[in-house]
């Protein structure tokens, strides 16, 4: 043992916890340092850290550092601030879901957008993409936008070209927006302050990790806002993941199909609402080959086979077997 070590002192071992990992085991913590296995000074010392929340003894002789958290001055947040967010709408007809009245996103949020598959998911999210580049920065990553190998998908460039309403480029021939091939781990890829549209996170299993990248990605997008497309199987109101995909939301909405070529989204979790807006339901169209929206309007079930789409006589003639009809 060190000649240093006779005179151990609590002040000693928290200059040394200073230097370990986060997590650590205190038999190599000791053996690092030199410290006799008869010290009394350690143990009782250690036993202080936890009672002083320095440390927690998270397993037998495992133990865990405590980040010295300081109150949040919530008092001095700007309540006026909220994030420059445009909802799609339908330039055709000049339709729209209103959602500016009823809805408000501030800094940091995640909206997620839970769809069965091809009901328009991509049209909404790239409607929203095409609303907002002119004043804000952008980034989307994709499973549909590029090959397996990163390629641009001609396909891709077809539906842009068929948004005429959105001025896609700068006058100097760069793009408004980044376009990431990013198919997995995309919260390793959330710009910072940008708009980040995720379209689509594909878990085949293990759905509980959703919470988890969902949480990742808004640290990651600090004071901008992440919209995260995923998959949902019809007749359910919450996507792949279940309640893992609504916890950390701060607006849900879920898009099924309502006859053909039409789609219904629905207004699920709101934590900033100006108005009543939660379990409401729109139907819109997706015209020019799955680029544009239009006949957007506010859609309730149906009374005469309650939302069914038929009754004892067959399809319900008030609905024609959608189960909604125009409120």
């Amino acid at each position: 043992m060190k000649e240093a070590q006779k005179n151990l002192t609590k002040e000693q071992l928290a200059s040394w916890l200073d230097m370990e990992e986060d997590e650590f085991y205190i038999n190599e913590f000791r053996k690092r340092h030199e410290i006799s296995p008869e010290s009394t000074t350690l143990y009782m010392s250690f036993n202080r850290f936890c009672e002083e929340k320095v440390l927690k003894r998270i397993g037998r002789g495992w133990y865990r550092k405590l980040k010295k958290i300081k109150p949040v001055k919530w008092w001095e947040a700007d309540e006026d601030v909220y994030y420059d967010f445009r909802f799609p709408r339908g330039h055709g007809d000049d339709t729209s879901f209103g959602f500016e009245d009823l809805i408000a996103l501030s800094p940091g949020d995640l909206v997620v957008i839970s769809g069965v598959s091809n009901t328009g998911k991509s049209a909404l999210v790239l409607n929203i993409l095409g609303e907002n580049i002119a004043n804000q920065k952008c980034v989307l990553m994709g499973n549909e936008y590029t090959s397996l190998d990163g390629v641009p998908s001609p396909k891709f460039k077809r539906r842009m070209n068929r948004m005429d309403w959105v001025e896609w480029m700068n006058g100097d021939g760069t793009p408004k927006f980044d376009l990431l091939p990013i198919r997995e781990n995309f919260e390793d890829y959330v710009e910072r302050g940008k708009l980040n549209i995720i379209d689509w996170i594909n878990l085949t299993d293990q759905f509980y990790k959703i919470g988890k990248i969902f949480e990742d990605i808004k640290v990651a997008a600090g004071d901008g806002v992440a919209v995260a497309v995923l998959q949902k199987e019809e007749q359910q109101t919450l996507g792949r993941g279940k309640g893992f995909t609504r916890d950390l939301s701060d607006l849900y909405l879920t898009i099924d199909p309502l006859g053909e070529y039409q789609s219904r989204l629905t207004v699920g979790k709101v934590k900033d609402a100006k108005g009543w807006v939660t379990n409401r339901s729109w139907g819109f169209k997706i015209i020019d080959g799955g680029a544009n929206l239009g006949g957007i309007r506010e859609i309730k079930k149906c009374r005469n086979c309650w939302g069914k789409g038929y009754t004892n006589r067959g399809s319900c003639e008030d609905c024609l077997g959608t189960g909604w009809i125009d409120k």
